[in-house]
Formats: structure tokens, C-alpha cells, sequence
């Protein structure tokens, strides 16, 4: 029987779970926004916020950019739980993050990954590892139960967005000094920061609606 609850998923597990769905599902819902306008083609760029990326089919652009906008929140999600489960420091799990992505750096021998867009990174993943500690040691399971629970209203959280838009958009601007003048490049991350913003402000809504959204829907 030990055995047995050794391998059941603890409530952890299923908040880690649960949150990791959620940021897969924003990826996705923006990947869709941008990629249903994009080029099938070679596309010859930096995409932030990690790697260049050639995208040969329209099809395999929206899992690769689904991967890519993951890196940074699956890094510190990951770093966050093993916080929790095994009473690491942030710093302790900051230096294994550190290791990954100098890692990662080293081993380019093409050009497309800097050391100003891994530290900029960096700065994104200390907030994210903040946010999802939030998360995890609040109350519920669910996604919007636990941003409920750790924010306790729009205000807190919609703080928490725009520090986490701010911070990404410092990503953006290091990794296109990489690709000068590529307007092609540039045109795409304008889209993309369009569309994160939309996904945001729509799952904003969602969770903790303005007064007008919540009077409309006791009417109905």
C-alpha cells in the first residue's frame, strides 16, 4: 500500500498539473491568433523566446511557437514545484535554471540565442517562479480557483499580467537586435505581443469579470 501512494498523484502534482494546462492553453490561443495570418514558408528569424526558427509547414508553426512561448513558464513551474516538494531555495532552483540556459547558450553555434535575451529570460522566470509559488500554496485545485485564492481580485492579478507583459516584451526587443532590420521579424512579435494581450485580457475577464460583464450575466 505504500508502494501504491508513493506513485498517487499528489495535490501538488494536480496544481502543477492544472496550471501547466492553463499556460499550454494560452500558448495555444495565441499561436492560433498569430499563425492563422502567417506566410507558409521559410521564416529565417528570431522567435522569442528562445531559437530561430524555420517554419516549413502552417501546420508544424503553431506547435513549434506553442513549445517556444512555453520554455520560460515550464522552466520555473518545474523549478517551483521541486521548491515545494523537495524544500529547495529560490536560489538554489534559480541555479539550475541558470545552468540549463547557459547551457543552452554554449552549445549555439548559430547566432540566434544572446546572453542579453537569456538574461532577460532570467528577470521573466524570478516572476513566474513568484506567481506559481502563489498558485501552489493557495487554497483550490483549479486554475481560476488558485489565481483566486492568491490574488484576491482583478486589480492584483491584472498587476501581475502587466509586470509578466512588460517583462516578456524585454525578451522580445533582446532577441530582435539579433535580426537587425528584419521587418519580416519585427511584424511577427508586434502580432504576437497583439495577441497575448488579447488571450490575457480575455482569461482576465474570465476569471474576475467587471461589474457590467456580471450584471449582464445574472440577467441572462
Amino acid at each position: 500500500m505504500g508502494a501504491l501512494k508513493n506513485i498517487l498523484p499528489t495535490v501538488l502534482d494536480t496544481k502543477v498539473k492544472n496550471i501547466l494546462a492553463e499556460e499550454r492553453d494560452v500558448a495555444r490561443a495565441v499561436s492560433t491568433e498569430v499563425t492563422g495570418t502567417m506566410v507558409v514558408g521559410v521564416w529565417d528569424f528570431v522567435l522569442p523566446p528562445l531559437f530561430a526558427i524555420n517554419l516549413l509547414k502552417h501546420h508544424r508553426a503553431k506547435e513549434v511557437f506553442t513549445l517556444n512561448f512555453m520554455f520560460t513558464k515550464k522552466l520555473a513551474l518545474e523549478a517551483t514545484s521541486n521548491m515545494l516538494k523537495y524544500g529547495l531555495t529560490k536560489d538554489e532552483s534559480i541555479v539550475e535554471i541558470e545552468k540549463k540556459t547557459s547551457s543552452i547558450l554554449s552549445s549555439d553555434q548559430k547566432g540566434i540565442y544572446s546572453e542579453k535575451v537569456r538574461l532577460k529570460q532570467m528577470q521573466e522566470i524570478h516572476l513566474q517562479i513568484d506567481h506559481y509559488r502563489k498558485l501552489l500554496v493557495s487554497e483550490g485545485k483549479t486554475y481560476s480557483d488558485m489565481v483566486k485564492a492568491a490574488y484576491g481580485d482583478r486589480g492584483a492579478f491584472e498587476a501581475f499580467l502587466n509586470r509578466l507583459t512588460s517583462f516578456e516584451k524585454e525578451v522580445n526587443r533582446a532577441a530582435l537586435q539579433l535580426v537587425g532590420k528584419n521587418v519580416e521579424a519585427k511584424d511577427f512579435v508586434a502580432r504576437m505581443e497583439e495577441a497575448v494581450a488579447l488571450v490575457r485580457d480575455r482569461d482576465l475577464n474570465n476569471i474576475f469579470p467587471l461589474p457590467e460583464e456580471e450584471s449582464n450575466t445574472d440577467k441572462n
